[in-house]
């Protein structure tokens, strides 16, 4: 059914402006002429008077019409300076308003109106060699304003996505400096390392008054990035072993191998567990690269002794060169453990390293020759200090902490993770960490108190570090508080990690929120806007036609006719994402609110 409210074409020509010119003319011939005419001068005056008049008329017509046609030039990028009067607006407005997200305005059926009528006139500007992007979609709306998110809309986790260039980077950037202003632990995984991203982190905190909350993780200046310990932290010991197996390849007839290479790590990190150890990337390293015959006489003669504390000096091993002597004596103890310990009070853990140590080892060697390399490039060089961090090692002055700690002293951690030099050990690190933030999630949900202080998670280029823990983040992490910012180019990037589209779909329906800037995929175009309740535009359809009668050829009838129809569109059309300017969003936010906003480039006073 067609609306009873008129419908005017909002960019037809402006003809009220025509119309103020010529009346604009009479005035002036009117007023010059009085000077020069016999007649009396009051009929020239009251012409003038009139003319003038109307000329205003038109000119008050055709105004608001010229700022429409004037608006589709766009807006030009905006600096905004962080000074100390606007960083505690900033805080104020979270508090109160929420996260603020740049300006614009709600886009509604109006606004995909006069979009629709452009794109179907002959007055669609022409795109700028200089800026990209069609900057007359942000021209839809008269008056832009600040926008806002309500922050506890904030926990049900936000999709960014944006071809390198568009803005994600500043997003993140503005995002970030809120998350520091509000004093809440933040932590950056950013692949690729982006050093402006951490500079400007650290300029947050700054202004926070606080610039020690501010750390830094980089393999390419492990002079200057923390120590940290991605093992740290784990419910059950369980998880040690699925997240490092997890570095290897899976699926096909790498099955297997991961299996036995997840069993093996299980083992390693049960027998230093019961030698009172936490273990480390380098440790388990040296448990599974050297065998674990040192470690299982470790664990066995502990075990042993709480049974019997006389069971070292009944283990009487002859004297023998090489390395018999470590395998006979392990051979006793295990014989020792069998005969006393183990009917009466068995231990699991322990009988897992027996297994390795009595399997085959050609056949050992061979089902964990894909983990061992992961393990290498992580225990290698710089990264096994960096990685494995030793807190007792008081030679080594950089700062050695874990995800916890981070999160208990309110850090702002940010992780580069040199991605670009070396793709397979950044992955393999955002990977830990992710599963490492994934098990303070799960302790956190269990045992923190619900005043504790929501945690900012940001994932830049998230699909070159997708793990399943990033996937329990996402559909479990809001009730450990966590929020989540992932940032990605296109959904065919999780597509192709995942392997299938089903895949991809999970993983980005756990994200609430999308924030889509310029982005080139049309599936992922499609994908944002099909979701949004499809609306019916307004247009007219003008007819004109000419007959003649046969039996009367000299006498001819015409007709003129306009008709007003209607068609079911897109609320915003899917191809104009990719015509985005840079730092120009379209926000679909939970609830069905569709914004069209732009964001600053905040910048230091000084700049």
């Amino acid at each position: 059914m067609i609306s009873d409210r008129p419908y005017l074409q909002n960019w037809r020509p402006i003809y009220e402006l025509s119309s103020s010119a010529v009346w604009f003319s009479a005035m002036i011939t009117a007023y010059t002429l009085s000077f020069y005419s016999l007649l009396p001068q009051i009929g020239f005056v009251l012409t003038s008077t009139f003319c003038g008049a109307m000329m205003f008329i038109r000119l008050r017509q055709a105004l608001p019409r010229w700022q429409q046609h004037r608006r589709l030039k766009g807006k030009k990028l905006a600096l905004l300076k962080l000074t100390g009067k606007k960083c505690h607006s900033l805080q104020t407005k979270n508090q109160k308003q929420g996260v603020w997200l740049g300006w614009g305005f709600e886009w509604q059926r109006l606004h995909g109106q006069r979009a629709w009528d452009l794109l179907r006139s002959d007055n669609l500007p022409a795109k700028s060699e200089k800026n990209m992007g069609a900057g007359w979609i942000h021209g839809m709306e008269e008056h832009e304003e600040p926008l806002y998110q309500p922050l506890e809309q904030t926990q049900m986790h936000t999709m960014v996505i944006g071809v390198p260039g568009s803005g994600k980077t500043r997003l993140f950037d503005l995002l970030v400096t809120q998350a520091v202003l509000r004093s809440e632990p933040v932590i950056i995984v950013d692949p690729k390392g982006d050093h402006d991203l951490a500079s400007h982190t650290l300029r947050s905190c700054e202004l926070s008054g606080n610039q020690y909350r501010f750390m830094k993780f980089h393999p390419g200046f492990p002079a200057n990035s923390i120590r940290i310990n991605l093992l740290q932290n784990f419910n059950r010991s369980s998880e040690l072993a699925s997240r490092i197996s997890g570095l290897m390849p899976s699926g096909g007839d790498n099955a297997p191998f991961q299996a036995f290479a997840q069993k093996a790590v299980d083992a390693v990190v049960q027998g230093y567990l019961l030698c009172g150890q936490r273990p480390t990337l380098v440790m388990i390293r040296q448990g599974l690269e050297g065998g674990v015959t040192r470690l299982l006489i470790r664990a066995l003669s502990i075990l042993c002794t709480r049974y019997m504390a006389q069971a070292a000096d009944v283990i009487r091993v002859k004297e023998v060169k090489g390395k018999n002597k470590a395998e006979a004596e392990a051979r006793r103890w295990i014989e020792f453990y069998r005969d006393k310990v183990m009917p009466e009070t068995p231990c699991t853990d322990v009988e897992g390293l027996i297994s390795l140590f009595e399997h085959d080892r050609a056949h050992y060697g061979k089902m964990i020759a894909t983990l061992l390399p992961a393990l290498g490039m992580l225990t290698g060089g710089p990264l096994a200090r960096l990685l494995s961090a030793d807190p007792t090692d008081t030679d080594d002055l950089r700062s050695c902490t874990h995800t916890a700690s981070l999160i208990e002293q309110n850090k702002v951690m940010y992780f580069g993770l040199d991605s670009l030099s070396d793709p397979m050990v950044g992955k393999a690190i955002g990977q830990l960490l992710l599963a490492d933030l994934a098990a303070v999630a799960g302790d956190r949900y269990n045992y923190a108190d619900s005043t504790d202080k929501p945690i900012n998670l940001f994932v830049d280029e998230a699909a070159e570090v997708l793990c399943p823990q990033l996937l329990s983040l996402l559909n479990k992490g809001r009730g450990a508080q966590f929020r989540l910012y992932v940032a990605s180019q296109t959904l065919a990037d999780f597509e192709a990690q995942l392997g299938s589209k089903a895949a991809a779909q999970q993983f980005i329906d756990n994200c609430n929120h999308l924030i889509c800037l310029r982005t080139q995929n049309p599936d992922t175009q499609k994908f944002i806007t099909d979701k949004l309740p499809p609306v019916r535009y307004r247009y007219f359809i003008r007819n004109q036609g000419i007959s003649t009668d046969a039996n009367r050829p000299m006498e001819f009838t015409g007709n003129l006719s306009e008709q007003q129809l209607e068609e079911t569109g897109d609320l915003f059309p899917p191809q104009l994402l990719g015509e985005l300017p840079n730092l120009e969003y379209v926000a679909r936010l939970g609830g069905g609110r569709l914004l069209k906003g732009r964001i600053p480039i905040l910048c230091s006073p000084k700049s």
